[in-house]
């Protein structure tokens, strides 16, 4: 093995999930040792998920706030420099809605863009210097890519040049693992994303349009409804791909409109030999 980690990126309905799921079985087929993290995985090791990220004050007004949970709180909250950091998604004595509402409010992935930086990069900090210390492959998807661009240009419409220096810090961090990025694409986005987008539930529908096309860059740009959504994607597509090569990450793209995951597979396992 030439690498002790493997991203994999790409639009929705890409075969994230999928070819992460190929990948460990092909990997643990040899002997080596996997650990596979998907997305919206609460322990994921290097992207918090469902993961509330306060400051002192902060952290002192839920304790006032809720001071029947604040035996549990104190007990979950795990303190990291000046934040302190709080699972909420998993904890059973949390789920009571308001309490659960209120931590949502402070996820880390609803933290400012400078703060939002050093904390995740203060992450992949730690799980590289924990991954460094045995010789596991680990499996990503969506965390390197996708969920960075979601956050700063989806949601904060920040400059490229931005996401491209975070994206340039965590490549940095992430090198002594000498990573893999599969990148998928596909010259026809719409066509690709059209039978994802039906076969997701109303709910995520209506969660993803208004999230791509009412705040920051859909908001900016005027985007509108499911072709709002296909312009966004194009967009992310052409962008990640240009920051991609600017990157100090080795990276595989891989144009699968055609579905021919036969040759695909070849090529991935050539490339993690």
């Amino acid at each position: 093995m030439n690498t002790n980690l493997i991203i994999i990126e790409g639009i929705p309905g890409s075969g994230k999930s999928t070819t992460a799921n190929f990948i460990k079985e092909h990997l643990e087929n040899e002997g080596v040792k996997v650990k596979l993290f998907q997305e919206g995985d609460t322990s994921h090791p290097a992207d918090y998920e469902s993961t509330a990220c306060l400051n002192e004050g902060q952290f002192n007004n839920l304790l006032e706030q809720f001071p029947e949970q604040q035996e549990s709180l104190k007990e979950h909250a795990e303190k990291k420099g000046n934040h302190y950091f709080i699972s909420y998604r998993n904890a059973p004595d949390m789920e009571s809605s308001p309490l659960f509402e209120y931590l949502a409010s402070y996820d880390v992935y609803e933290l400012d863009l400078d703060t939002f930086e050093e904390v995740a990069a203060n992450y992949w900090k730690e799980f590289v210097e924990q991954a460094a210390l045995g010789d596991d492959v680990y499996i990503f998807e969506c965390c390197f890519l996708q969920n960075p661009f979601t956050k700063f240009i989806a949601m904060h419409n920040a400059e490229p040049k931005r996401l491209e220096n975070y994206l340039k810090k965590i490549g940095s961090l992430i090198s002594p693992l000498n990573p893999l990025l599969i990148y998928f694409y596909q010259d026809d986005v719409e066509q690709s994303f059209h039978h994802v987008y039906e076969e997701r539930s109303q709910e995520w529908r209506e969660f993803f349009t208004d999230y791509h096309v009412n705040q920051g860059y859909g908001k900016a740009n005027g985007l509108k409804g499911y072709q709002g959504i296909v312009e966004y994607l194009e967009m992310r597509r052409n962008l990640e791909m240009k920051i991609l090569e600017e990157l100090p990450v080795r990276h595989m793209l891989i144009e699968n409109g055609d579905k021919d995951w036969d040759t695909y597979y070849e090529k991935m396992k050539e490339a993690i030999k």
